[in-house]
């Protein structure tokens, strides 16, 4: 995109100026933005940093290892890979004119299946220029449809930060160059050459003002607090930090302090007490209060539980209760023909019985509270064959299913049997 306006006019004629990345750079890149490992397969093991191979015979499996060759120091890992294909960004935060500027360079790594060659290869792809009013223009390469690649062959130009979702995929968070060049609002305002995991760009319009606690935490070295608070984008108890700062307490690990003080609210414990917000141990605390919340959840749980189990079996009481009503003008009832005999279920027991031995689900779908349905059980020689339902209003056959709601080859004749008797069983219900 063409530069429009006199800002990105300026952006644009300063970044033809910036220096070429040194070869010091990428040396540094090359060595600190990728792992270095000794891939081992069997008694083979190579080298991801020179690409050679050799046979070890320690059969040391973890840990590190010296490369014979490079001299580098490797962490093992066993794998089978033979290639290698890695890509990693490296940040350069520099300052031009009233910009804080970041460069991001893209270096990629690879070998293929021949031993003993290692290629790199380094590309600028986006920069970022940020003034003291957080105000931001970006320089960058052009993306592909999926914005997971860039296009190399097209030269760095003026692009919207922000895509339609409110996305700005120009925020890398890269390895940071140790050697950096600050604006003097951002050392004034804490920050010195470490972005402390957070995405350079977000911590440096953070502490320019578009966030609440960030600078108060980067000044008070309250780093784990700092790492929370950017990715999460909240402190529930924000007075919390003072009270550390005031008693010289350093939190080391944000997330875990951040769900101790809310076990602290769940206890109804004072968060405006050093006692409780400055433990000794973090960890030791925390765990002791999951552990306290834990069983209290757990009897409230096992209470829950038998209040619903006492429902239960005085509802159960009530459905047998009025079954064994409705049931008393069938009990008795037998339909015969050929040795099929057909008769109601009589109690509960008996649908309980019906559904295990029939594998359906006449028991668990409760067809015993169904106050205008007549469940049969149709049986030959002792072996049951179908469970049949009767509607009760309109006395027409609604089901007649076998073991797992299949049909028996007793089907047809089963069906003909209850239609020639629905006399009797509307006189029964009468």
């Amino acid at each position: 995109m063409r530069p429009r306006t006199k800002r990105e006019r300026l952006v644009a004629e300063l970044s033809s100026k910036l220096p070429e990345i040194t070869e010091a750079q990428i040396r540094w890149g090359k060595k600190h933005c990728f792992p270095h490992n000794a891939y081992r397969c069997k008694d083979e093991m190579w080298c991801s940093e020179c690409g050679k191979m050799w046979v070890d015979v320690t059969g040391q499996k973890e840990g590190y290892i010296k490369c014979p060759y490079c001299g580098e120091r490797l962490e093992i890992k066993t794998s089978r890979k033979k290639k290698l294909c890695q890509y990693e960004y490296m940040t350069i935060v520099t300052a031009v004119d009233k910009f804080q500027v970041l460069r991001h360079v893209e270096i990629g790594k690879h070998k293929g299946m021949k031993m003993g060659e290692i290629f790199y290869h380094s590309t600028e792809v986006c920069q970022q220029w940020i003034t003291e009013d957080r105000k931001e223009t970006v320089m960058a390469r052009p993306m592909n449809m999926g914005k997971n690649a860039w296009i190399y062959t097209q030269p760095i130009s003026i692009k919207n930060s922000v895509d339609y979702y409110g996305y700005n995929c120009y925020d890398i968070n890269g390895y940071v160059y140790p050697k950096v060049k600050l604006l003097p609002i951002l050392r004034r305002n804490g920050l010195r050459t470490s972005f402390h995991g957070i995405t350079p760009a977000r911590l440096i319009h953070a502490i320019l003002g578009e966030s609440k606690y960030a600078e108060m935490l980067l000044k008070t070295k309250q780093y784990g607090m700092l790492s929370f608070y950017m990715h999460r984008g909240c402190i529930y108890h924000p007075w919390v930090v003072n009270i550390c700062n005031r008693n010289g307490y350093i939190i080391k690990d944000g997330s875990m302090y951040d769900d101790y003080l809310h076990l602290l609210d769940y206890f109804h414990l004072d968060t405006h007490n050093a006692h409780y917000v400055c433990p000794k141990n973090l960890k030791k605390e925390h765990d002791k209060l999951v552990e306290k919340k834990r069983k209290i959840e757990a009897k409230i749980r096992a209470e829950q539980k038998r209040k619903e189990r006492i429902e239960r079996m005085f509802r159960m009481k009530q459905d047998i209760l009025s079954f064994i009503k409705r049931i008393q003008p069938f009990l008795g009832m037998e339909i015969k023909d050929k040795g099929i005999v057909i008769r109601p279920l009589e109690s509960v027991t008996q649908f309980y019985l019906e559904g295990k031995a029939m594998h359906h689900c006449v028991y668990q779908n409760e067809y015993y509270r169904r106050k205008d349905c007549l469940i049969l059980t149709a049986q030959k020689n002792g072996k049951r064959l179908e469970t049949i339902e009767v509607n009760l209003k309109t006395f027409k056959i609604i089901q007649s299913r076998a073991a797992c709601n299949k049909t028996s080859d007793y089907h047809d004749k089963i069906i003909e049997l209850v239609n020639r008797n629905m006399g009797l069983i509307r006189r029964s219900a009468s």
